[in-house]
This record gives C-alpha cells, structure tokens and sequence, in this order.
C-alpha cells in the first residue's frame, strides 16, 4: 500500500513539473484582427503593401482619400467578393444592436461575422499615403496581443 501511493505521489509530481511548462493555447480572434489592423494605423502605406502584397482593389473616397481593399477566402471555391462590385460595402456596415460582435480601437472597427467565407479589410490612406483609419468585416481572427511574453 506504501508503494501504490508513493508512486502515485511521484506519478503525480511529474506530470505536475511536466505540465508548469505547458503554455496557454491562444485561438485567434476577431480582437485580435482589430490588434493586427491597428499596428498598421499612422504607417505608410507602403509597409502595408510590403508586409500584405498589393491589394485586391483599390479606389477613390472622399477628402483626398484612396482605399486599400484586402480580401481574404476561406478556399479556392468560395466566392472572391471583389469579383462582383455589389458585395463591396464601404464602409462596411457594423450591427449596432446590443450583442452584436462589433470590435472598435483606436482607428480600427470591424465587425466578426462566422458565416461569411471570407474576411475583407478596407484601409483608407490620406493624401500622405498615411493610413488613417481600417474597418473589417467577416470571418477575420489573428491570435490576440499579450502583455506576458511568452515562455
């Protein structure tokens, strides 16, 4: 009986020392998009097409402005939106309603949406080449920014 819980305490033990180096799994998130989007706001924007390559669309808005539209997909066979100029909603409407998975920092604002296949990411760069403000819509995650480095 001596045995079976000494090696219980030892078993124990070692999963215990073996587990404190285990990091926490972190999912990707609709904050975490807004967080990547929003270390891209005051930048250049040709950092933005360095680091994400051209975009798929670009056009003119108000006050001197052009937008950078990125899309994302979800795979090869869903519908790529920039192909068909009706599925382009500048800016992209943001459900107001409580509960609603709407996500705001800073110059970011977007907004989760699961069920579509794709993400799309509007930057609006001003008449410096600046980017000033960025607004996302659907199906965007990028694993969340922590203050703890990680192990």
């Amino acid at each position: 009986m001596k045995q079976v819980v000494t090696i219980s305490v030892v078993v124990f033990m070692s999963v215990a020392i073996a587990c404190s180096g285990c990091e926490t799994v972190r999912l990707p998130t609709g904050k975490g998009y807004t967080q990547l989007c929003q270390g891209y706001v005051g930048l250049d924007a040709q950092e933005l097409k360095n680091a994400w390559g051209n975009p798929g669309r670009t056009f003119d808005a108000a006050d001197q402005k052009k937008v950078l539209v990125y899309v994302e997909t979800s795979d090869e066979r869903t519908m790529n939106p920039l192909a068909h100029s009706a599925l382009i909603e500048y800016p992209p409407r943001v459900d107001p309603r409580a509960g609603a998975m709407g996500e705001t920092s800073g110059g970011v604002t977007g907004q989760s949406v699961s069920s579509m296949d794709y993400c799309i990411t509007y930057f609006e760069v001003d008449k410096d080449n600046k980017i000033g403000r960025v607004y996302w819509k659907g199906d965007c995650k990028s694993v969340e920014k922590t203050d703890t480095p990680p192990q």
